[in-house]
């Protein structure tokens, strides 16, 4: 079942201030982890670091992906049952008729969670959170069509405070990615980018004008 949960910007601020900037491991094996670092690669493989929007806005006109970067260590070679990912939201966004969704044309905005980049051309961490021109990069990282998703969210117009994204619904179908990087751990990748916009509006976006927040969670459950 995907998941579908907003979350107030109480209940954000609350989870942040309980876990901090540490990783924690909560009852029920379940990991906590706070964002390290996020950003935007565009289609022209230029990144802009500290914040993160997907699709298009006025100030940003070419299509964005933002990437969330994660210490998976405390959970290294566990084995993983379920992924999520809570990103904050903004008061900046707009979202239009952007499908087709399944051949239909929807007002919901498709959100997939990429793994960090596709297996026969992986790119590192320090790629994706330190580089610029990359030839490739937006591509084979920040597009469904290279870099299928894990797992997904339709969101609609209006303020998201937070949202938490399924990250694992696919992962056994795209080579148990999360899984493989629970059982290297280290620094880890995870991208969120829109998969359903059609390009034809150049303000249709999310997450615009946000900053670095380490209240960005990846939650991970483990069977052992």
């Amino acid at each position: 079942m995907k998941i579908k949960q907003h979350l107030s910007a109480g209940v954000a601020a609350a989870s942040l201030l309980c876990l901090g900037v540490a990783n924690l491991q909560a009852a029920g094996h379940t990991y906590h982890f706070a964002n390290l670092a996020s950003g935007n690669w565009n289609d022209l493989n230029q990144r802009q670091a500290n914040s993160y929007q997907i699709g298009f806005s006025t100030g940003r006109p070419h299509k964005q992906a933002a990437y969330f970067e994660f210490d998976l260590t405390p959970a290294k070679g566990k084995t993983v049952t379920d992924c999520n990912l809570l990103i904050v939201g903004s008061t900046d966004y707009h979202i239009s008729s952007v499908g087709p969704i399944n051949g239909v044309f929807t007002n919901k905005f498709r959100v997939g969670i990429g793994a960090q980049s596709r297996l026969d051309t992986p790119f590192s961490v320090s790629q994706i959170t330190t580089g610029n021109n990359i030839p490739n990069l937006y591509r084979d990282c920040g597009t469904p069509f290279y870099n299928e998703d894990l797992g997904y969210h339709l969101l609609t117009e209006g303020l998201h405070q937070g949202t938490l994204f399924d990250a694992f619904h696919f992962d056994s179908e795209r080579g148990h990615r999360i899984q493989a990087a629970v059982n290297a751990g280290g620094k880890y990748i995870l991208w969120a980018r829109s998969e359903n916009d059609n390009g034809n509006d150049g303000v249709n976006y999310i997450w615009g004008s946000t900053a670095f927040n380490a209240g960005n969670i990846l939650n991970i459950t483990t069977s052992d």
